[in-house]
């Protein structure tokens, strides 16, 4: 007889194996279509010839954990519970997936996923208290963007401005029942080690970041009426 932990186990493989399908979105094609100069040969060729290379470049870009999360919703096992005993079969287990939905999928979407991974089980599935559908895109032909733009170049100039996707829930959702235009960015350059410090132990930035970062808001403050 399967236990609990191992029918739940099935789920969870099942929901790793088959993620949700992958895909380019306009904002990531228009992301490649603006760094493509800038990268090297045969990048520059996968990217120039979507129409005829896209598997190829979906295929590459889903076996990177970062890449991963521009093409598809991603999906993560974040907690479990089971028994409290060592020698105590649990008649349930609980645990709990976080999706981050890429924008284009919805919620409805996500249910039909797991329900397909959950087929022929006894489950019960809840959505948790911050469930919410993906950001909206924000336009790049506005006053505020191009600001940004401007602002980027005034600390960067070597910089190559695109829109993107920022791979992290972020409170700026919450702007978008007064603004359709709201921009997730911080003009920080950081190291790896910096990046993975965030939410981490010793989280920090380095003091030319910190100096950069006054540098652009005070010169968005100083040209926004301009």
């Amino acid at each position: 007889m399967e236990s609990a932990i191992g029918k739940a186990a099935v789920i969870m493989q099942r929901l790793e194996d088959d993620q949700m399908k992958p895909v380019i979105t306009p904002l990531i094609k228009e992301f490649f279509d603006n760094i493509g100069g800038s990268m090297p040969f045969t990048t520059r060729l996968a990217l120039a010839n979507q129409w005829l290379l896209k598997p190829v470049l979906i295929s590459q870009l889903t076996k990177n954990n970062t890449t991963n999360a521009l093409v598809r919703t991603t999906t993560a096992l974040t907690m479990m519970k089971g028994s409290d005993g060592t020698n105590v079969l649990s008649p349930e287990v609980e645990f709990v997936v976080n999706f981050r939905l890429l924008p284009g999928n919805t919620v409805k979407d996500v249910r039909e996923h797991i329900a397909k991974a959950t087929k022929g089980f006894d489950v019960e599935v809840e959505e948790i208290d911050n469930t919410r559908e993906a950001s909206a895109v924000s336009p790049t032909n506005t006053k505020g963007y191009k600001l940004i733009e401007a602002g980027v170049k005034e600390i960067y100039p070597e910089a190559i401005v695109s829109p993107y996707l920022t791979m992290a829930g972020t409170d700026a959702g919450k702007y978008e029942i007064v603004s359709k235009n709201v921009y997730r960015f911080m003009p920080i350059k950081i190291n790896s080690s910096e990046q993975q410090s965030i939410h981490s132990t010793n989280e920090y930035l380095s003091i030319e970041n910190y100096m950069k970062m006054i540098h652009y808001f005070e010169y968005v403050m100083k040209n926004y009426d301009k």
